[in-house]
């Protein structure tokens, strides 16, 4: 796989001006899936710092994403509280009302389940708050690589002190894991067995052989200062996924349009 050599600048100009076009509440359109019985399993996470173990990823379906383009979509934010539907992790942190335990309104087209890292259970979420509004960001950049970027949060549900903010940049591309933050209390610069420095790749196309577009986004990055788990230490994500996108990348649908439904369903005029 080519590795990537990306301006952050352009890439936050893209992204911008895709936020700008769209400010698309819900859609009718393609789905992603992770889970464990899809294609490879959901992938794993590796570290914080020098934590041993890769750890499975939690399930994740993505509903509704509104393309923008023949190659770049967006997951728009939607949340309508305690009703239908919900994420799966708040089964195991009630009450079940579209919120994190700091009141934050949870993305409830990012599907995801609860995740148990080093014998500790969190809620992760895609949240309303955060540069990118609550909404999943997907480029699909000239040499095919595609760039995911959200605002992901990990809840300890304990209220704002269990909040840990990770803003991710992930990539079916190559990226190489940082060190450890300035300041962290242990410098260690590893994420589990992956040392800083090294590169981690991913891959799309169509892996499995079903005429849709699949593979696998690498993320790497590091749990802020601030996080009461690891704080300053590198981790990286390796997530594999399926997608119902046929793999010639046709546009499916106008989310125009159906963004219009979802207003009116949602009495949003």
């Amino acid at each position: 796989m080519k590795k990537i050599s990306l301006n952050i600048k352009v890439l936050n100009l893209i992204v911008l001006s895709i936020l700008m076009v769209t400010n698309i509440t819900g859609v009718k359109g393609a789905t992603l899936w992770s889970t464990q019985d899809s294609y490879l399993g959901t992938g794993y996470f590796f570290g914080p710092g020098a934590y041993p173990l890769a750890t499975p990823l939690f399930p994740a379906m993505i509903r509704n994403l509104a393309f923008t383009g023949d190659r770049d979509f967006v997951t728009p934010f939607w949340n309508n509280g305690a009703a239908l539907p919900n994420i799966a992790a708040e089964a195991d942190f009630p009450p079940i009302d579209g919120k994190l335990s700091d009141g934050t309104l949870i993305n409830e087209n990012v599907d995801l389940g609860t995740f148990v890292l080093a014998g500790s259970q969190f809620l992760p979420a895609v949240v309303a708050n955060g540069k990118l509004a609550g909404q999943q960001i997907m480029v699909t950049m000239d040499d095919g690589n595609l760039i995911m970027v959200m605002d992901l949060i990990l809840d300890l549900g304990i209220g704002s002190k269990g909040i840990i903010k990770l803003p991710l940049y992930g990539t079916t591309g190559t990226i190489t894991i940082p060190q450890a933050l300035p300041g962290s209390p242990v410098k260690i610069d590893r994420a589990g067995q992956l040392h800083s420095g090294d590169t981690i790749a991913g891959r799309i196309g169509d892996f499995n052989n079903d005429g849709y577009i699949d593979g696998t986004l690498v993320i790497a990055g590091v749990m802020p200062l601030t996080s009461p788990f690891y704080p300053g230490q590198p981790f990286v994500l390796s997530r594999n996924f399926e997608t119902d996108i046929p793999l010639a990348g046709a546009i499916l649908g106008s989310p125009q349009a159906v963004n219009a439904t979802y207003s009116n369903a949602s009495g949003n005029k």
